[in-house]
């Protein structure tokens, strides 16, 4: 277990359709369940409202600050200068970094400080790695070599640290918040640090100016698409138990392709990574429209990085997070790593015995790892029971009848759904009587999924619980459902 501070275990709303999904108390287990009463959730946000969030300014000031070093390089002819603009290359990333975290409750992480300081001596190792495999690989095999070797070497020494303490560190090492975070600041530090080196070290005056212009936003790609791996990694890991997975393994290799693709792409063209003296700025002007148009293509390149890093990092968002998040960060319960997941898609019409390949409709059907079942639907003798639901007698489940068997031609309006197999919250008080209407909240767990419950404990009849109020009882005579 971990020691993070997190939302109960339960069922959750999760998106602004009638659904809920399962919270272990640490994770989305990747299982959903639609419901029938929408929850109410906010909108989009109000255009330019990022403007109040704080990493906004972080990236603006750390821009600004590595201007002026490179100016005073560039008029001065002193090289000595550029290393002023190590803090504007730090706001920058911490301003990254933020962008990533800012709708994720890092502020819940115990000893939030410590693990700051583990994700910087990660990217410090990191960089220091990547630093000395690719100059032996430059040494030997020359610089195209080395441009399409960074993805599988800084990609593995970013998350070195942070992957070995999942695999050898406590428990709390394995809450994939904590090591979505870990791997965000390694990314950070190592991104600032590969910053301030690049443009400390040319020999030309003015190229100083043209890197501060572009180096912070390519650094960006460091952050996020190493947080992308490292949402999945620690997601599929905490899922199945163990560090390695076949989810994590995908996401890493994707992470290393675009990293190699991004350093190598141009010497697919036969274009050199060295830069010739013609492309060297020779004064002020120059340096500016070159490090403008490059700044341009490294922001398009980072907004690419930052939706895919999103993907992953939306997943980690807590039920608590959910309803104050924008829609692109709720997340969608991806199934990475997820065992057995069970997906209920959609209801269906009740009074039906299940006729497999008639009358179904646009994402009717009970999906589980058992295969799917579509078709109409009817509560059975609580004996027979699908290996995807509750035993009995909690909840009645499907019947298949013989394929044979004609389609029913009067279906309904009622739509019911299924309860998952899965541990859920306790049902409503079984009464025949409506309760006090209670509508799934974003705030803590629904009361229990829409679903059919025994009534008065008896298993021979059972209700409709729409997630609102209970449908009038049904009771089995030996051979059928009737209604009461």
């Amino acid at each position: 277990m971990t020691d993070v501070e997190s939302d109960p275990p339960g069922w959750y709303c999760f998106r602004p359709v009638p659904a809920l999904a399962e919270w272990d108390g640490t994770a989305w287990t990747g299982s959903t369940h639609y419901a029938a009463a929408a929850p109410v959730l906010a909108g989009p946000p109000k255009p330019f409202a990022f403007l109040r969030q704080s990493w906004v300014w972080w990236i603006v000031a750390g821009q600004i600050l590595v201007i002026p070093p490179a100016v005073a390089s560039g008029v001065t002819g002193n090289a000595v200068w550029s290393w002023f603009s190590a803090p504007g290359y730090i706001a920058f990333l911490i301003g990254t970094v933020r962008v990533m975290a800012r709708y994720l409750p890092i502020g819940r992480l115990p000893h939030l400080g410590r693990l700051t300081a583990i994700g910087v001596g990660g990217g410090l190792v990191g960089f220091g790695l990547a630093f000395v495999l690719e100059s032996v690989v430059d040494h030997r095999y020359g610089i195209t070599a080395t441009l399409w070797s960074t993805g599988p070497i800084e990609e593995s020494a970013k998350l070195l640290v942070p992957f070995a303490l999942l695999v050898f560190g406590s428990s709390r090492f394995a809450d994939p918040l904590t090591g979505l975070y870990l791997v965000l600041v390694s990314g950070g530090t190592t991104g600032a640090v590969e910053g301030i080196e690049w443009e400390s070290r040319t020999r030309y005056v003015w190229l100083h100016l043209q890197l501060a212009l572009v180096r912070p936003a390519a650094e960006i790609p460091h952050v996020f698409v190493t947080g992308f791996a490292g949402a999945v990694i620690w997601l599929a890991a905490w899922r199945r138990g163990r560090a390695v997975t076949l989810a994590g393994t995908v996401a890493f290799l994707l992470a290393v392709g675009l990293h190699s693709l991004h350093d190598g792409f141009i010497t697919l063209f036969g274009v050199s990574p060295q830069p010739s003296r013609a492309s060297i700025p020779t004064s002020a002007g120059h340096a500016v429209a070159l490090g403008i148009g490059g700044l341009i293509s490294a922001l398009g390149i980072g907004i690419a990085a930052f939706m895919l890093g999103r993907h992953g990092a939306r997943e980690l968002s807590p039920p608590s997070s959910v309803a104050s998040a924008p829609p692109p960060w709720r997340p969608q319960i991806k199934t990475w790593g997820a065992v057995d997941p069970v997906r209920i898609l959609a209801p269906l019409p009740v009074g039906y015995q299940a006729y497999p390949g008639h009358g179904v409709q646009s994402g009717y059907g009970v999906e589980s790892g058992n295969g799917v079942q579509s078709g109409y639907a009817v509560p059975v003798p609580p004996a027979v029971v699908h290996p995807s639901l509750p035993p009995p007698p909690l909840i009645p489940t499907l019947v298949t009848a013989p394929a044979s068997a004609p389609p029913p031609t009067d279906a309904p309006a009622a739509l019911p759904t299924f309860a998952p197999r899965s541990a859920m919250a306790a049902p409503p008080a079984q009464q025949s009587a409506p309760p006090p209407a209670v509508v799934p909240t974003l705030a803590g767990p629904a009361t229990a999924p829409p679903g059919w419950y025994p009534v008065g404990g008896d298993a021979s009849r059972a209700a409709w619980w729409n997630g609102t109020a209970w449908s009038a009882p049904m009771r089995w005579d030996g051979s059928a459902w009737r209604r009461e």
